[in-house]
């Protein structure tokens, strides 16, 4: 409950900062977001297997690639049977929007990976996402796509 408390306030406040009018002229697009999903079987992530995740998004995209924003994951699975979180709190700086109106977008983040070690620090992300799923990258591990069960994504 607390960190869908966390996701429905980050979504407030994009909601919030995205009501802001942009010029009929401008090139800024935008990614938001507060979404529940599922990974199909055989998604892992070192020694965790996952099953679903849960994220929230504000990203704003210049036409020159540069982005600005934020991305927040927590990844749901279990390592030797134990249930397992891992979260990763990310700060966006590059990102494009392609013609088939999927989103991508990169940066750096925050990753704990649940095992009780402090996180990880300046760990490269990407993420691809679309108004049915979204495929993350951490380090060189790209995950295969979650479905979104709730919540939306939108792109702007």
């Amino acid at each position: 409950m607390k960190r869908f408390a966390r996701v429905l306030a980050i979504l407030l406040g994009l909601v919030a900062i995205t009501t802001a009018p942009i010029g009929a002229d401008s090139d800024e697009r935008s990614v938001t977001g507060a979404a529940t999903g599922v990974f199909a079987a055989g998604a892992e992530l070192g020694p965790v297997a996952l099953q679903g995740l849960e994220i929230g998004t504000g990203v704003f995209i210049e036409a020159n690639g540069s982005a600005s924003g934020t991305f927040h994951a927590v990844l749901r699975g279990s390592a030797l049977g134990d249930p397992r979180e891992i979260t990763l709190d990310g700060k966006v700086g590059g990102g494009s929007v392609a013609a088939d109106g999927h989103a991508t977008f990169s940066g750096t983040a925050s990753l704990d990976l649940g095992d009780g070690l402090p996180p990880l620090p300046s760990v490269a992300f990407s993420v691809t996402a679309g108004a049915d799923g979204v495929v993350l990258a951490i380090d060189s591990t790209t995950l295969p796509a979650a479905g979104l069960t709730t919540g939306a994504v939108t792109i702007e």
